[in-house]
């Protein structure tokens, strides 16, 4: 019997451990050409660290954008629930660093320690890149900084043969095209226990395929999806339920209905026309709030964040329940800010957003959003800045200290009310872990 093989991060280093100069470390980095090899080792040796470190990191995250779309760009976007991704788009322009670097590791392309490293990585150099001529003078990238860089994207992506997602995957993925399974079938119970990310994009392929697909791929995502939903039901976040919802919602208005029929037939089994949008408002709040957090994640974000932020808020004061998961996830970004600090001019807009959130919404957020949040999470994690600014975050808006569905959310809220750095950094991290399983 064929079942989901669930794919595992590539394990070990590529670098030895005594390589100690850029010359060590680039001979090791078999998919960068002679000629890139010494372009680094001569920009190291001149002390253009932050060169450098430029040139590799946009070398390794294209290869990465690269490795990704050879499951097919429309795939991709159905991944990052980006409609604007098609077949033709080209992946190092359309694909932000932020997302290549998440779905890389999502999808086991990269393992986790890499994918932090390359985020901060990303941090650094967007921090580099926004000084103004008088700090560029004084701060400069040392020398480590940027031996740290050629380490991790050389670990990482380019000393590695290939980096190609899981064939088990890109199998799976194609059978929902090409089958209508059965609730005794392998694939199915091995689905169930599958890392939450397989779920989710498994949920995405099957309610994207029923708005794009003609045929008979079209007749088996609609059988998959009365068949399939049942199965992932009970372990979805209110996130996915809510696309779901969002699916039937478009395929009323749309008149497609051998789509409406699937979807509900699939709801109905599982009790969820409570996620079911009454307008299509909520897409709106979500493509904002989805370019909030692309501005945050890209270069110059502090001086681009206060106008992205600001679209956002002009939409409403209430947000429709299907958008408040990412809604909240771009405002605290900007409003927890990085290891470098936060947009300013930003803060005031992400405060009055955060003022009007009823006791209701905050619970919803740590129940079933911020257990979830990785963005959100990964901040607490890794950066004293930003746990600082939740804990104060905390009081100023008077958070409540538990979250009834979630023992992890709770250690975290108890130890940041206490103002206990350690304690908050440990449970986030705990957090964090728990949504890599």
């Amino acid at each position: 019997m064929n079942t989901i093989v669930v794919w595992k991060e590539p394990q070990g280093t590529v670098v030895p451990k005594a390589a100690d100069n850029a010359s060590a470390i680039a001979s090791v980095a078999k998919n960068l050409s002679t000629r890139d090899q010494k372009q680094i080792i001569s920009a190291f040796q001149s002390e253009s660290f932050e060169m450098m470190a430029g040139f590799v990191l946009n070398k390794a995250l294209s290869q990465l954008k690269r490795a990704l779309a050879s499951l097919g760009m429309s795939f991709v976007g159905e991944m990052l629930g980006r409609a604007d991704i098609n077949e033709d788009s080209v992946p190092t322009v359309s694909i932000s660093d932020y997302e290549a670097i998440t779905l890389a590791r999502e999808l086991g392309v990269i393992n986790s320690t890499d994918a932090k490293r390359l985020t901060q990585h990303l941090e650094l150099l967007a921090h580099f890149d926004s000084l103004n001529t008088d700090d560029a003078e004084s701060e400069e990238m040392a020398r480590e900084e940027a031996l740290s860089f050629l380490r991790t994207c050389v670990n990482a992506v380019l000393g590695r043969e290939g980096n190609v997602a899981p064939a088990e995957f890109v199998t799976f993925r194609s059978q929902l095209e090409s089958r209508t399974f059965k609730e005794s079938d392998g694939e199915l119970l091995t689905l169930q226990v599958a890392p939450y990310f397989f779920k989710k994009t498994t949920l995405s392929i099957l309610i994207a395929g029923a708005k794009t697909k003609i045929g008979a791929q079209f007749e088996h995502l609609l059988g998959n999806i009365v068949v399939i939903v049942p199965v992932l039901w009970k372990g979805l976040r209110d996130s996915e339920k809510y696309a779901l919802g969002q699916a039937y919602a478009e395929a009323v208005n749309a008149g497609a209905h051998p789509a409406v029929l699937a979807l509900k037939k699939a709801l109905s089994a599982v009790q969820g026309f409570d996620f079911v949008p009454e307008s299509l408002r909520s897409q709106t709040f979500a493509a904002a709030a989805s370019n909030v957090i692309s501005v945050h994640t890209a270069m110059n974000n502090f001086y681009n964040e206060p106008a992205a932020i600001q679209a956002l808020s002009r939409l409403g004061t209430t947000i429709p329940w299907p958008a408040f998961p990412i809604c909240m996830s771009a405002v605290l970004a900007v409003k927890l800010g990085n290891q470098y600090g936060v947009s300013n001019a930003a803060q005031s807009t992400a405060n009055d957003f955060l003022g009007r959130l009823t006791k209701n919404q905050w619970e919803y957020y740590l129940n079933e959003c911020l257990p979830g949040d990785e963005l959100v999470v990964q901040k607490l994690t890794w950066y004293k800045g930003p746990r600082r600014n939740w804990i104060e975050m905390l009081k100023d808006f008077q958070v409540p200290d538990i979250a009834a569905k979630s023992t992890q959310v709770t250690k975290l809220l108890v130890s940041s009310h206490k103002a206990d750095e350690s304690a908050t950094e440990g449970a986030a991290k705990a957090l964090l872990d728990s949504m890599h399983k």
